[in-house]
């Protein structure tokens, strides 16, 4: 499990380095499964990779994200799935050090590649 671990941790540090810190939102295809879900506040729910990235470009640049950091709180790995609850810090350009405080849960699969990524994403920020 030890493996799994870190394999999940590794596709949440694309999402954390390479998504928002450097804006190359392309590499979501390494992180969501084709098929995905996301599960937005104030949107309808998103399906598909397309619609994913077009979400995720359009609100790094509305909230104005320079950064932020993913902890999990839960993980349960059950063969090729695997279940995490964690928060957020949202660090915005306008807010300084203050990072704004989120919550998600992700419904992970597992490929036949073995590679990890997100199936189903729900997230909201705490205030």
């Amino acid at each position: 499990i030890m493996a799994d671990r870190e394999a999940l941790r590794a596709t949440n540090r694309i999402f954390e380095e390479e998504v928002v810190g450097k804006g190359d939102f392309a590499a979501l295809e390494r992180v969501y499964t084709a098929g995905a879900r996301l599960l937005s506040p104030g949107v309808p729910a998103i399906t598909g990779l397309t619609g994913i990235m077009d979400y995720w470009k359009g609100a790094a640049a509305a909230l104005g994200v320079a950064a932020l950091k993913l902890h999990t709180l839960e993980l349960s790995v059950t063969g090729d799935t695997a279940q995490e609850v964690g928060r957020a810090e949202i660090f915005t350009r306008s807010g300084g050090a203050v990072p704004v405080e989120g919550k998600y849960v992700v419904l992970w699969k597992r490929g036949a590649d073995g590679v990890w990524k997100w199936d189903v994403d729900c997230w909201n920020t705490s205030a």
